[in-house]
């Protein structure tokens, strides 16, 4: 769901300044990676958005022709743009309305924009969900075969970065393709994930996205 800027380009400017935040917007949840460009920056950088800390900043590295780099984790925010701001040498630099950061609203519990790893599981492997709506306290994983009958009980989700980030320990199934779905905890209701329609089904305003695991074959 999100668009990448290209870096910024030659940066032969004298002084220093922040150029461009990548992505340039995200869930309301944070927790999904950012990269901010510009030149000048030092060792002692720190950026906020909406006035709340990037978090595991790597601290910024000079790319030839290009500035430098930080990257971080994206704190959880507010519907709308957000000022973005970077501190280094004492000096203060922001992207400010649409130049800044836009926080889009979760469209519900348990929305799922990546699985790491989804090939190659076995028992005990740790798989870690991306998106938002990851409330580990309402949603819990649950693995299906393609017909959708659950394999097994359902898996408790553990957090990892607020709401933006839950991971579920993969149990012991037989080498095959499965899907994973996101079920509430109180009355196992499939909150995502569920096998997508096949294309000949007539589903055509489907937005629906599958979430295959394969145990199996390694990558």
């Amino acid at each position: 769901m999100f668009l990448t800027l290209a870096l910024l380009g030659a940066c032969n400017d004298a002084g220093y300044g922040l150029v461009s935040i990548s992505p340039i917007y995200g869930w309301v949840d944070g927790c999904n990676p950012v990269t901010l460009s510009g030149h000048g920056f030092s060792d002692d950088a720190t950026a906020s958005i909406g006035g709340s800390d990037i978090t595991d900043i790597t601290l910024p590295e000079r790319k030839a022709d290009k500035g430098f780099v930080l990257s971080g984790t994206a704190p959880a925010g507010q519907h709308g743009y957000a000022e973005v701001t970077l501190r280094s040498g004492g000096v203060t630099s922001t992207l400010k309305g649409t130049a800044g950061y836009y926080y889009v609203e979760c469209p519900g519990l348990g929305t799922v924009d990546a699985v790491t790893p989804t090939t190659g599981l076995a028992d005990g492997l740790t798989v870690t969900l991306n998106g938002c709506g990851l409330d580990t306290t309402v949603a819990a994983a649950r693995i299906v075969s393609a017909d959708g009958t659950p394999q097994g009980a359902d898996l408790p989700l553990i957090s990892m970065c607020g709401t933006g980030t839950a991971s579920f320990t993969a149990p012991a199934l037989a080498d095959g393709e499965y899907y994973l779905e996101l079920v509430r905890v109180d009355d196992g209701t499939v909150l995502s994930g569920a096998p997508c329609p096949p294309p000949d089904s007539g589903d055509t305003g489907s937005s629906c996205t599958d979430q295959t695991l394969t145990y199996g074959g390694g990558e």
